[in-house]
């Protein structure tokens, strides 16, 4: 079996550090209830954050070969009875939301995490301590990458906020229906241009027909050249992806005829029509 520290340097470019935006599934399995406080805990994927059960990880190990994963263990800890009834003063909320600054509170469960990173297929383990001994290159990258999955909050925990702060988008009356032309078009995965301006950025690929135009002009005069919203009006092809935004977890999908950001339940289906595998995007900021 090889040293851990080689098989860490050997698979450190699959090991991501979350930016904003990022997706992270920590809370639970992919493909079913699992979650850390189940019998075996939650391995998160530490380059695609998403989370697997003990009987799932090696799957994903063996379809796409990645090694490192971040694994969660949680334990609920016994609340003492000074935390139960405590008198401390609680903030008067200033807006109809749940688990946001400004809203209602939540009466937070304490827990107690042990993390660890799991190397597949021979499950070497490695911990924050075992990472004080290797490399500077190795440690950064591995510790940075456990403190921000760790930081991070989970697709779960952001979903709840938006529900309670009335921010969930809404599935397009046009999504399940869409039509879209067999004109051959075919979107790259980078290096978009507005095809009648050349504006590179503020891009929204037309779901209906995969044209690639600039997004609205903002009232001081930056944004787009509203070519985007132009051509819905000249074509009445109502969704749009914005590029850059594309992640395996979703992307912001723009209605012009419902004006609004909506859901799009058959994205993959309706990107992959166009060339674009929704699996392999990342979010370009």
């Amino acid at each position: 079996m090889a040293d851990v520290s080689e098989v860490l340097m050997s698979v450190l470019s699959t090991i991501r550090v979350p930016r904003p935006g990022d997706r992270v599934h920590k809370d639970e399995c992919a493909f079913s209830f699992a979650n850390p406080e189940a019998e075996g805990g939650l391995y998160v994927c530490m380059n695609s954050f998403l989370g697997f059960g003990a009987q799932y990880v090696e799957r994903h190990h063996n379809k796409t070969g990645q090694r490192a994963y971040l694994h969660i263990n949680r334990t609920r800890k016994e609340q003492k009875d000074e935390d139960t009834h405590s008198d401390s003063p609680k903030k008067t909320p200033t807006r109809l939301a749940i688990g946001v600054e400004g809203g209602f509170d939540v009466e937070q469960e304490q827990y107690e995490d042990e993390v660890k990173v799991v190397l597949f297929p021979d499950k070497q383990e490695v911990t924050l301590e075992d990472l004080a001994s290797m490399p500077d290159v190795v440690r950064e990258r591995v510790s940075l990458s456990m403190a921000g999955l760790m930081s991070a909050d989970s697709v779960c925990h952001t979903v709840q906020v938006q529900h309670w702060d009335g921010e969930v988008r809404q599935e397009s009356r046009h999504a399940s229906e869409l039509s879209q032309l067999d004109n051959g078009a075919k979107i790259p995965p980078s290096g978009w241009k507005c095809e009648l301006c050349g504006l590179e950025e503020n891009l929204w690929m037309n779901l209906s027909d995969g044209k690639v135009l600039c997004g609205r002009r903002y009232f001081d005069g930056s944004g787009g050249n509203n070519h985007a919203l132009l051509h819905f009006q000249q074509t009445g092809y109502p969704l749009a992806v914005k590029l850059g935004t594309i992640t395996p977890d979703g992307a912001d999908v723009y209605s012009y005829e419902e004006d609004d950001m909506v859901m799009d339940s058959k994205l993959p289906e309706h990107l992959a029509h166009f060339g674009i595998d929704m699996m392999t995007m990342e979010k370009v900021f």
